[in-house]
């Protein structure tokens, strides 16, 4: 039997490539999201510059799921990630790393497609997940998800009160064409845990708290008082990301 003619296999390989094209979802919108050099402060329990060991993740809450501080044991089971800024050499800081965190500028920032399925193209996202309109997007910054005595979180969110659809922390229509949002941390208004408060230099101060470590076969009962007013609204502050 003879070989198919290198046209036809040319031929036919471009109509894979195309089919494959075909196949992936589409470009809905672009999120900025970040805090501003210089502007923005961020700071652990101790008042002290966060370190290169922190990571920064815009996610969501599925199935109905309400952050709260008595519910902490259970929010890693209920995350869902829709991108991360990290260094993932942290006892190198500021190498060239393009994953978002610079510790030397005390900034993150990320760039992420919320595709026409719904579903995010960042690398780090969870798989196949599809983040709904209307959502409300939380960022939630940490050194470790693991419970251990030296674990700092802060949870904080700009979905409360919505209004102003550029900025505020709510994911659009999929459906959308070239759309364009910016979610920064300048305009969060309400923390669910930690701190979060104006810092009178026009941007905001972020703070996180450490987080108690669970007793073992008990349900934990959290007192803790969060630092900066929970549902605190501002005026949204302009920024720029790094």
């Amino acid at each position: 039997m003879k070989p198919p003619p290198l046209r036809l296999l040319s031929l036919a390989s471009a109509m894979a490539v195309a089919m494959l094209g075909l196949a992936q979802p589409a470009v809905a919108s672009t999120i900025f999201w970040g805090s501003s050099i210089g502007v923005d402060v961020l700071i652990d329990s101790n008042g002290q510059p966060l370190g290169g060991e922190f990571s920064f993740e815009m996610g969501v809450f599925d199935n109905g799921f309400v952050p709260t501080v008595t519910n902490i044991n259970d929010w890693a089971a209920n995350w869902r990630v829709f991108d991360i800024a990290f260094d993932p050499t942290p006892t190198i800081p500021d190498d060239g790393d393009p994953e978002g965190w610079s510790e030397e500028n005390q900034a993150f920032a990320g760039t992420v497609d919320h595709l026409s399925d719904g579903t995010s193209d960042s690398p780090y996202a969870t798989p196949g997940f599809q983040f709904q309109q209307g959502t409300v997007v939380y960022l939630w910054v940490y050194n470790t998800k693991d419970r251990v005595t030296e674990t700092e979180w802060a949870l904080v969110t700009d979905g409360v009160n919505t209004g102003d659809t550029l900025s505020d922390w709510v994911f659009p229509d999929p459906a959308e064409v070239a759309g364009s949002y910016d979610w920064m941390l300048g305009d969060a208004d309400s923390a669910v845990y930690g701190g979060l408060s104006d810092n009178g230099g026009g941007g905001v101060t972020l703070q996180t708290l450490v987080v108690p470590v669970p007793e073992p076969g008990s349900v934990l009962l959290l007192g803790v008082t969060v630092l900066g007013a929970l549902l605190h609204r501002r005026r949204p502050i302009k920024t720029t990301t790094c």
